[in-house]
Order: structure tokens, then C-alpha cells, then sequence
């Protein structure tokens, strides 16, 4: 087990306790393996500097490095009843062979004295470029405050991307990717999007997601690293411990995982967009619903779709099978076990569960996906869809029924926003088995029961249609998630329709000229 012995002057030392929320640094000695060498630490982390055991963020200083590195983000993990999650996680995905930062168990004292077991997290910068063999003068961004959503600016709610390598260049290679993501129509999104990202590794990141329970990545500020001479942008997840398989300290020791959270986490599909958002907007009305806009869009196209799947199915079968994924976790606590005895801010009530309650996790969350399957292979299947769009001043929005049944128009809402709490609700009608309706976009619902309170943009946009008699279980609202249907279009000029083939019974889209 590596030792971090971090040296600080004692004043030095009552300047981190005196805030530990600023980001104000240091000076420190870091020893590591017998190596010295001089840097700054300050502590880190967006919402646990205020725990018993605190994170820390190393820089050395100029020329100096630890095994070929200079920076460091050593990790207490302190609300981890266990400290199993994260390295689980990291470990997993290595497994599925993506992109992901290195991460080792390792002990941290500070002047001498043990703070307990750590993880040291592999710093996403110019080291990990080297050392995962990417381009060395690759751009690198981290994802906002609350803002991995990847829509063209963030919310009020919302802190913008950081640039954190290349930072003189500007940032015109991420506005242009932003725009495409969100500007692009689903008929040619699955060719742009391979030319575009590393759709393999995107995919495997969803899926193992998945697996873990990854719903809360609005707060894990992950990052995109593009490489200039490929043109090619690649995800590499951060913040693992914010899945839902955690084994929260703050709850009781024999608390039970919970594992049917939404396979489709941080998508328009999940459930858990709601629960965060109703929790959240109490305390900032200017909250909105979070979720990914490439990831929705990975989900709703049936190539992408059939593919996330089958990565699912494998890591069912093989990192995540019961025998493989139990036997990992039993070798990680070989390790954490010992070292928790010793860490002076361990719960011993907790550590002494930690490692069955991730093995119970494991099983369940196995037996829940599994059943899960089909209705993931079944996705956009439903009876409803939108047909076509058109934009500029003749624009609409023409709804199908596909299906056998008979529906009510007046249980419907449509939207040219995605993220909007309230939607514009249909009048009575009904919509049976092959019929479609035309509601027509100019932004004037006086001028009839069939118009609607917004325009189209001729620039590209989104429009989805709700079923409005789902409600939330808080609020009694119509649900902010799963939608019945959801288009993405690119730009339309004057006289040019986009929509469905074969009539809107097929998932493939065309634009044509009306």
C-alpha cells in the first residue's frame, strides 16, 4: 500500500482548516516511495470539504513529478460506508476497455499523522494523454457546475465548461460540437456521429452506466477530450462515487441497495430526472430538468441503440456476470478490510456490511436488468410518433398513431422544448389506428383549436410529445421524462418537410421537399 506523506508548515495547515471551501493553495512536501519533492495541496471536492475526512488536490511545482506525474486528486471517499464503490467502478470500466482514469487504494498522512485510506485518482490532464497513448496536444474540457448535458450554453442553474488543456485557443471546437449535438437531424446523426466521437467507448460508457447506476451525472463533471489532428471527441466519465449503488455512511448500516434505478440514466427516458428536479427547484426556481442530450439521441436511434444494448448483454455475461463481478469485489475488500481497521474516520458498524452490500447490489441489479431487456429492445416502439415538421411560417407538426388503439388528443402536450416544465395541451379529439393530425406551429393558438403557441425554427430544434395523464407521485404534474415521442431536426429550408419514411410507421427519417 503506497503511502502520500503530505508535510505542511502548522500555519499553513490552519489556513486549509480556516476554509476549507477555498481554493486557495498551500506550499506542502509530498513523499511518496521514498521520492520528495515540493508542491501545493489545497482540499477538494464540490459538496464534502466540510466532512471529517477531508480530499485532497496536489499540483507539484515546476519540474517536479511522483511517477511520472504532477498532479494529484487524492479521494477519502468518507461517505462511502466501504470504500469499495469508486475502485469498483473505475475497475469496471477498465474492464470494458474504456477510457477511464487509473485508480489505486493508498494511505495519506498528513505531518505524521494517519488521515486513513484514499484513492488516488488519476488527474485527467496532459499525463493521462500520455499516458493512455492520446494525442499529446489534445484538448481537454470539463464539464460545468451541474452541466454535463451537452446543450449549447448552460442554464441559469449551471456553470459553463472549463477548458483545462490548450486554454489560450479558444473555445470554437466545442461550440461547434455543442451545435452539432443538439442542431443535427436524426437521419444523419448515427454517420456524423461516428466520424464525430469515439462511439464505441461512448457506448460502453452508457452501458456500464447502466450497470452501476449512474444517475447522478449532472453533478459528476466528467470531461470531453478532443483530439485536434483526428477530429475525434471522447468521453472519460469522473466522479464513479456518485452512482446509486453507493453505500451511503450517512444511512444505516444495514440500509438495502437500491437496484431498479433506470437502465437509461441521465436521459430524457429516466425517471430519476424528475425526483432530482422536484428536489432541487425548492431551493433554485431556476433549476431545470437535467439530462443528456447525446445520450438521449444514442437511445433513440435503433442502430446505436441495438449496440448499447449488446455491450450490455456482454458485460452481463462478463465483468458484471455474478462469478466475475463477486470475485473483484472480494479481492478489493482483501485489501480495503485491513486498512479500515486502522483508518481513524472508518465506521465500523458500516465496514463491517460494506462488502455484502455490494455483492447484494451486484445481484440484484443483475436479476433487474436482465428483466429489463426486452423493454430496452423495444424502445420507441409505441404507438404514437411525430410524423413530420415542418418550420418557418407553413410549419407544423403532424402526429401518427401507428398503433391499434384509439387515442384522446386532449391527453396530449407538445413542445419545441424538451426541458420545459409546462407544454401546450391539446384540445378534445381523437386520433384512431392510422389516422394522423396536423397541428400547425404559428405561434397563435387563437387562430384555432389546431395551432400551437410556438414556431418552428428554420434553424433546426427538437419537438417532443407527452402523455400529460402521467403524473409525478410528489407533485401531481404531468412527468418532466418519457416522452411518447421526440424529433431532433436539423436545418429546413422554405418548402422542405423532415420526417419519418414509409409513412411514420419505420424509425428512419428523410427530408424531402412537400
Amino acid at each position: 500500500m503506497p503511502t502520500f506523506a503530505l508535510e505542511l508548515a502548522p500555519g499553513d495547515l490552519a489556513k486549509l482548516e480556516a476554509d476549507p471551501m477555498s481554493d486557495a493553495s498551500v506550499p506542502c512536501t509530498v513523499t511518496l516511495e521514498g521520492t520528495r519533492v515540493k508542491g501545493r495541496v489545497r482540499y477538494r471536492g464540490a459538496s464534502t470539504r466540510d466532512l471529517p475526512q477531508r480530499s485532497y488536490k496536489i499540483e507539484l511545482d515546476s519540474g517536479e513529478e511522483l511517477e511520472d506525474r504532477d498532479h494529484f486528486a487524492l479521494l477519502a471517499s468518507w461517505l462511502d460506508g466501504g470504500k469499495l464503490t469508486e475502485k469498483f467502478a473505475v475497475d469496471l470500466y477498465r474492464a470494458m476497455g474504456l477510457p477511464v482514469p487509473d485508480a489505486r487504494y493508498v494511505r495519506v498522512t498528513v505531518n505524521g499523522e494517519l488521515q486513513g485510506l484514499y484513492l488516488d485518482m488519476e488527474h485527467v490532464g496532459k499525463d493521462w494523454l500520455k499516458h493512455h497513448g492520446r494525442e499529446r496536444d489534445a484538448s481537454i474540457y470539463r464539464c460545468g457546475h451541474r452541466n454535463c448535458e451537452l446543450t449549447p450554453r448552460p442554464g441559469p442553474h449551471q456553470g459553463s465548461f472549463e477548458k483545462k488543456t490548450n486554454e489560450d485557443t479558444g473555445q470554437e471546437d466545442l461550440t461547434a460540437f455543442l451545435a452539432w449535438v443538439n442542431g443535427s437531424d436524426d437521419a444523419r446523426f448515427e454517420e456524423e456521429l461516428e466520424r464525430r466521437v469515439d462511439v464505441e467507448a461512448y457506448l460502453g460508457n452508457l452501458a456500464t452506466d447502466a450497470l452501476i447506476s449512474n444517475q447522478l451525472i449532472e453533478d459528476a463533471r466528467g470531461y470531453w477530450v478532443h483530439e485536434l489532428h483526428a477530429d475525434r471527441w471522447t468521453y472519460v466519465p469522473w466522479d464513479l462515487n456518485n452512482a446509486q449503488m453507493l453505500y451511503w455512511r450517512t444511512r444505516k448500516p444495514e440500509s438495502r441497495p437500491v437496484v431498479d434505478h433506470s437502465p437509461q440514466p441521465f436521459t430524457l427516458y429516466d425517471p430519476a430526472v424528475q425526483e432530482i428536479f422536484e428536489m432541487r427547484v425548492t431551493a433554485r426556481p431556476e433549476q431545470r430538468p437535467t439530462w443528456s442530450v447525446l445520450a438521449t439521441r444514442v437511445w433513440d436511434r435503433p442502430a446505436l441503440r441495438a449496440r448499447l444494448i449488446a455491450k450490455l448483454e456482454a458485460a452481463l455475461a462478463g465483468p458484471f456476470s455474478e462469478d466475475e463481478a463477486l470475485a473483484h469485489i472480494d479481492a478489493l475488500w482483501k485489501v480495503v478490510e485491513p486498512e479500515l481497521r486502522q483508518d481513524p474516520h472508518a465506521s465500523a458498524e458500516h465496514a463491517s456490511r460494506a462488502r455484502e452490500f455490494l455483492r447484494d447490489y451486484v445481484r440484484g441489479r443483475r436479476e433487474y436488468l436482465l428483466k429489463e431487456l426486452d423493454a430496452l429492445k423495444a424502445h420507441g416502439s409505441g404507438p404514437l410518433v411525430i410524423r413530420a415538421v415542418a418550420a418557418g411560417g407553413a410549419g407544423y407538426v403532424e402526429l401518427y398513431n401507428r398503433g391499434s388503439g384509439t387515442l384522446r388528443l386532449e391527453d396530449l402536450e407538445v413542445t419545441n422544448n424538451l426541458r420545459a416544465s409546462t407544454r401546450y395541451r391539446l384540445g378534445p379529439g381523437t386520433l384512431g389506428p392510422g389516422e394522423s393530425v396536423r397541428l400547425l406551429t404559428s405561434g397563435d393558438t387563437s387562430r384555432g383549436p389546431l395551432h400551437l403557441p410556438f414556431t418552428l425554427s428554420s434553424d433546426g430544434g427538437e419537438v417532443g410529445v407527452f402523455n400529460r395523464e402521467r403524473r409525478s407521485e410528489v407533485t401531481g404534474k404531468p412527468v418532466l421524462f418519457g416522452p411518447e415521442d421526440a424529433v431532433w431536426y436539423g436545418p429546413l429550408p422554405a418548402g422542405s418537410v423532415y420526417g419519418r419514411k414509409g409513412g411514420g410507421i419505420g424509425e428512419d427519417f428523410e427530408q424531402r421537399t412537400e
